[in-house]
């Protein structure tokens, strides 16, 4: 979507949030945001008087605004900006008045917009009133009973609907060029999008070029059958690209009662934010527990009573074709001491089975010791030759003795029978055909599986 401008206007005795500017207004907030907002965001705006000294020129530059976004739902903040008001020119105009005092520039809300960082939520910010208006000004606001004495005990704010953005989606091109431009590499794509085909086939294309993986969930289908089907549909064969389907349904994690009906929700977002707090867990070499994929009993599904959607059975004929199809399933399992939600397998779309790029840890194990070995190749680049082998194949091996599997069983790399019981090899040489300016990287490891079935024997003795 295209940005959008939003204008906070203060009228004689309102206040009011439009998408164009309103020619009453005594003074506004035009904000710019490239961030989309539904029916469910409201804004929260008040201001509080500083009592502190101000001139003629600025007159109100003692009443400090706060002005908040919220989700009207959960009341969770989404963002929020404070700052003064300033007679008009956006920050442009504050830093070429205003040079030699930067105090002045940053309290301003007009400082917002001049942040100018990747993830700044609005991309400019810029006040305007008159002057003369001020009285005017504050007399609105306390009329809207939006103005507060400085440490009053109980603040006053108004509070208004922010417009819904009309959003279009991106093509399928747009939105892999958007992928490939971010300066952050993405390492996870999530979707719950099946109707586009090719939407699921550019991010595909992106997973390839930037060697990250997939996660979609397949959505709300009621039968084993058709979640099969529609997995085979997709014919993607790649250890990147992982398959979720909860057929469950469940209240929102926020409910407060019953009255908050049970619905099917999408897991994926359940599962990246476990992924996501996994990989947080670092070792003291910097190192990701990812040996250990997000499945089983220790990492059950958050949702708040779930139950499986009606006439759904899953047998022993329906998880084994599920599992050949590399879906990963939100099924209840009995274990000691009780039973739990959790996500019932760890397959990735990789057709094959024996190899340890079908297990969605040996997978991550791959990208993200192949990701740090390319971008370790490319710190050395532009060295001399005989600097850049001896540089770059010190620091990769400094990274992968690091992830070798300890005494505890925790580790990304096990020894492997076929590189003589090694962890990994690696080699940089410089390239036959041109050994003045190009090295042939030769790099093969084995990555840590994980126990999907267990086999048990037993028998009764005397």
């Amino acid at each position: 979507m295209s940005a959008q401008t939003l204008y906070l206007s203060i009228l004689a005795s309102s206040m009011a949030l439009t998408e164009s500017p309103n020619p009453a207004a005594l003074a506004s907030v035009e904000l710019v945001t490239e961030y989309a907002f539904d029916s469910n965001v409201v804004a929260k705006v008040m201001v509080v008087d500083q009592k502190t000294f101000t001139t003629a020129a600025d007159p109100l530059d003692n009443l400090v605004f706060k002005i908040s976004l919220n989700d009207k739902i959960d009341g969770s903040t989404i963002t929020e900006l404070k700052g003064r008001l300033y007679t008009g020119g956006g920050v442009e105009a504050l830093e070429e008045q205003h040079a030699d005092n930067f105090s002045y520039v940053t309290g301003k809300l007009d400082f917002h917009g001049a942040l100018d960082s990747q993830y700044d939520f609005f991309e400019s910010v810029t006040t305007s009133y008159s002057a003369s208006n001020a009285a005017a000004i504050k007399t609105a606001l306390k009329t809207m009973d939006a103005l507060n004495e400085l440490g009053a005990y109980r603040t006053k704010q108004v509070e208004l609907a922010v417009p819904a953005s009309t959003v279009t989606d991106l093509t399928p091109t747009e939105l892999k060029n958007a992928l490939l431009d971010m300066r952050d590499r993405p390492r996870y794509l999530v979707t719950c999008d099946v109707a586009s085909l090719p939407h699921i086939e550019a991010l595909a294309e992106v997973m390839g070029k930037l060697n990250c993986h997939v996660l979609l969930d397949i959505g709300n289908i009621t039968d084993w059958q058709s979640a099969v089907a529609l997995t085979q549909t997709l014919s993607i064969n790649d250890h990147r690209f992982w398959v979720f389907w909860n057929p469950n349904k469940s209240r929102p994690s926020n409910a407060t009662t019953v009255l908050a009906r049970k619905k099917w929700r999408p897991c994926v977002g359940d599962y990246l934010a476990q992924l996501l707090l996994r990989n947080a867990a670092t070792n003291a070499a910097g190192i990701p527990p990812i040996y250990r994929p997000i499945a089983g009993y220790d990492f059950p599904v958050s949702f708040r009573d779930i139950e499986k959607i009606g006439g759904l059975t899953l047998d022993e004929e329906a998880q084994n074709a599920l599992a050949s199809a590399g879906v990963n399933v939100v099924i209840n399992e009995r274990f000691e001491g009780g039973d739990r939600w959790i996500y019932g397998d760890a397959l990735t779309q990789y057709d094959s089975k024996t190899s340890a790029l079908r297990l969605i840890n040996s997978s991550e194990i791959e990208t993200y010791t192949a990701n740090v070995v390319i971008g370790i190749a490319k710190k050395h680049l532009l060295k001399g030759m005989s600097s850049y082998i001896k540089d770059a194949t010190s620091e990769c091996e400094r990274f992968l003795d690091s992830c070798v599997v300890d005494d505890s069983g925790k580790g990304l790399l096990v020894q492997s029978s076929e590189l003589g019981g090694r962890y990994y090899a690696l080699s940089i040489t410089p390239r036959a055909d041109d050994p003045f300016s190009k090295v042939d990287i030769k790099f093969s490891r084995r990555p840590q599986g994980c126990a999907r079935q267990a086999f048990l024997e037993t028998t009764v003795t005397k």
